[in-house]
């Protein structure tokens, strides 16, 4: 009787031994907290988001302030740059410095008087140059307007307007005849001064001055939005970082709008073709900065805008419950 209840009992510890436990034990979780009439019973279990946006402390808070600042700086320069270098890109310079040349040298009126003569020169000469015209060095050859053996009034408008360009773009107001004592000591508000200045800056110089600029800023303001992004925490990061790319693109927005406004009110001798055509010659510039700014500004408030209806919808998430006392005081 003995043997086989010895056998059954080793049996059951050996298997007791045997047993090894499927997965590691786990924290058990704690009961949810219950509000009832009298207050609230349990522990109230941690918010779900708790800690996702903890606040920053003094270090960091300086640090993110700074590195916003530096960022909208950044951000303002860059836009500057980007802007100019499109505007005094060929693609954008050259049509535009071919409206100014039309409009001061009055060419299509030189072309309607001279086209006898213009065609007897094609047919004589290698090369066609224009009498009146106040432009250095932009003899046409004569092969490129005779595509049929007789001169092309229209192309040859477009090469001299072309070449024209092209020269002024190179060498500034230095391209017309007597270009050197044009508007010389003449404020910049007045006629002469304005469109003197307008067709300096619309030239290979500058666009490779702000070309070289524009790399190393757009690099900075890169940098400066990845320790903006690692210095903050949670929803922080990115709210820090949209506003800031609307505070870099107000100033520029706000400038090229000014701008635009003073050219209309502030232009001199209005009523003159000649004025009129180089203010909407620069009015049109002025949209390139507006329309970069406006575009960084979008992009910052479509950051903005969906993370702050995130962060409201979690904070309200996970709001704690009121405590016992706190309830029965808001009872009674």
């Amino acid at each position: 009787m003995s043997g086989p209840a010895n056998v059954e009992g080793s049996s059951e510890s050996d298997a007791d031994d045997l047993r090894v436990p499927l997965r590691p034990q786990l924290d058990p979780i704690p009961p949810a907290a219950v509000a009832t009439e009298s207050g609230i019973i349990g522990e109230p279990r941690p918010p779900l988001f708790d800690g996702f946006d903890d606040p920053a402390g003094g270090f960091r808070i300086a640090a993110i302030w700074l590195f916003g600042l530096l960022l909208s700086v950044a951000i303002a320069a860059w836009l500057t740059v980007f802007s100019a270098s499109q505007a005094t890109s060929e693609e954008v310079a050259l049509p535009a410095l071919e409206r100014g040349v039309t409009s001061l040298t009055d060419l299509d009126a030189l072309l309607d008087v001279q086209r006898d003569a213009l065609a007897a020169q094609a047919s004589a000469d290698d090369t066609i140059t224009l009498p009146g015209f106040p432009l250095r060095d932009v003899d046409v050859p004569t092969i490129a307007v005779t595509p049929d053996g007789t001169l092309d009034v229209i192309q040859l408008r477009d090469a001299l307007l072309d070449r024209s360009a092209r020269r002024i773009y190179t060498r500034g107001v230095a391209a017309f005849e007597g270009g050197e004592e044009i508007a010389v000591d003449t404020s910049v508000l007045s006629a002469a001064g304005g469109i003197k200045t307008l067709l300096n800056l619309l030239s290979s110089d500058n666009h490779s001055s702000a070309s070289f600029w524009l790399w190393p800023l757009g690099a900075t303001a890169l940098a400066l939005g990845a320790l903006l992004l690692a210095t903050g925490s949670g929803f922080g990061r990115l709210l820090t970082l949209g506003i800031a790319m609307v505070v870099g693109a107000a100033p520029v927005l706000i400038a090229g709008y000014a701008l635009r406004l003073g050219l209309t009110m502030l232009a001199p001798d209005a009523g003159d073709p000649v004025v009129d055509e180089f203010v909407a010659i620069a009015r049109q510039l002025t949209s390139l900065p507006i329309r970069n700014a406006m575009w960084t500004a979008g992009a910052g408030l479509a950051i903005v805008v969906p993370v702050a209806i995130l962060n409201a919808m979690f904070e309200n998430s996970v709001r704690r419950p009121q405590s016992g006392d706190a309830a029965n005081d808001s009872a009674s």
